[in-house]
């Protein structure tokens, strides 16, 4: 292979590159994920902000038998996807939080988004720490299955 020819396969690779940087990223923290057919912005947000704790029927986290599985039912709304429950353990306590995914954007029809039931898996049992709102370090109120 020649000298010339190395550089058109880098010039080539190059712009192969570039096209896909751009499917991939549009400029405005937006970006593809496999699975989500429009670009989505990635946002944390509050499990509190998602329940209604004045309303008894939805204080429906549950910490499992296991003491290791948490589920609840979340609601999302508009252009959202489903979001992922997250939780960030540590030694005093269990934080958990939404990863949400926005699809918001001119020219987008959103839908009505949709009830689910999330579950997480700890890397150790619950035990006695605590279940906060990562976002807003507020308590979490569960009860045990």
């Amino acid at each position: 292979m020649t000298a010339r020819d190395r550089f058109w396969m880098a010039v080539l690779g190059l712009i192969g590159i570039g096209v896909a940087a751009c499917y991939a990223w549009d400029g405005d923290g937006r970006h593809s994920e496999p699975g989500y057919p429009l670009p989505v912005t990635r946002r944390d947000a509050s499990i509190l902000g998602r329940i209604d704790l004045g309303d008894p029927t939805t204080r429906n986290t549950a910490v499992q038998a296991d003491d290791r599985t948490i589920t609840m039912d979340v609601s999302w709304t508009g252009c959202d996807y489903r979001p992922d429950l997250v939780a960030r353990e540590s030694d005093g306590r269990v934080g958990l939080l939404l990863r949400r995914r926005d699809a918001s954007g001119p020219d987008i029809g959103c839908e009505d988004g949709g009830i689910a039931q999330l579950k997480v898996v700890l890397h150790h049992p619950l035990g006695t720490r605590p279940l906060a709102d990562v976002v807003t370090g507020k308590p979490v109120p569960h009860t045990h299955a």
